[in-house]
């Protein structure tokens, strides 16, 4: 009697699981071509002043919000309740909680942007747009295809894929010194929350602390301060080796079902 052979799965879904990398790449291109049409379009109808992020991320929070309901994946990408974090564990979100307090900080003593209440609600939708997809992009995607490939792999990649998209800021006018601190800054808040990705499977904390970082520091007024900066890494490099040096728990290698 001969076997039913499985259906074939197409698109990303299907290549999660053969070709990894491939999946990966396929999921920066689509990111990246969703800003430069969004950066094509303002520089064509002369809104060079407005940053093409809101533009580019809108069409692709509904584009991911369809892909993970769509087939209840939203589950094995990531979205799990807080429930998902033992009590105790809670501590390694200490240095998260410290970042945000940093920027408030930096605000107090630099001072907050004037901003009318529309635009204190346009910074508000921009800061949950910017977390929802970029945290369901690199941590619930790239690090979860990624991991089949090994915890390692999957955590260096994954960080350094969200590090390398704030090279986009040159495009924008940016200063390639800004620019590359940036980088450094990036890369250290993509591996902080890929370990704790790792550790917990939630993105809910992740994305909690993204909003609340970017819509604190979109009110701080633009005024370099070495003394919270220097703060900031340290805390961040603190949880990263606070984490690295903790027991390493049995993680599932196999790619979530599409």
């Amino acid at each position: 009697m001969n076997k039913a052979k499985p259906a074939n799965k197409r698109g990303i879904s299907g290549l999660t699981g053969k070709r990894p990398v491939l999946a990966v790449v396929l999921i920066e291109v689509i990111l990246f071509l969703a800003l430069f049409f969004a950066g094509a379009y303002l520089t064509i109808s002369g809104k060079t002043d407005q940053s093409p992020v809101p533009f580019a991320f809108a069409p692709l929070a509904i584009l991911l919000l369809f892909y993970l309901i769509a087939g209840k994946r939203y589950a094995r990408y990531g979205f799990r309740s807080f429930g998902a974090i033992p009590r105790r564990e809670l501590l390694f979100y200490l240095p998260l909680a410290a970042d945000v307090l940093l920027v408030v900080a930096n605000g107090l003593t630099n001072g907050f942007r004037e901003v009318t209440a529309l635009q204190w609600a346009g910074l508000l939708g921009l800061a949950l747009l910017v977390a929802f997809v970029e945290e369901t992009v690199y941590r619930g995607l790239i690090l979860n295809i990624m991991l089949q490939k090994g915890i390692r792999i999957a955590v260096l990649t994954s960080s350094l894929l969200f590090s390398l998209t704030h090279l986009l800021n040159l495009v924008g006018g940016q200063s390639l010194a800004a620019t590359l601190l940036q980088l450094a800054y990036a890369f250290l808040v993509g591996l902080s929350l890929a370990l704790l990705y790792v550790r917990h499977k939630t993105l809910l904390p992740l994305m909690a602390f993204h909003f609340l970082h970017n819509f604190t520091q979109f009110l701080v007024q633009d005024q370099a301060s070495v003394l919270f900066d220097s703060l900031v890494v340290a805390a961040l490099l603190f949880s990263c080796i606070w984490l690295l040096l903790q027991p390493r728990k049995e993680i599932r290698s196999a790619v979530p079902a599409a």
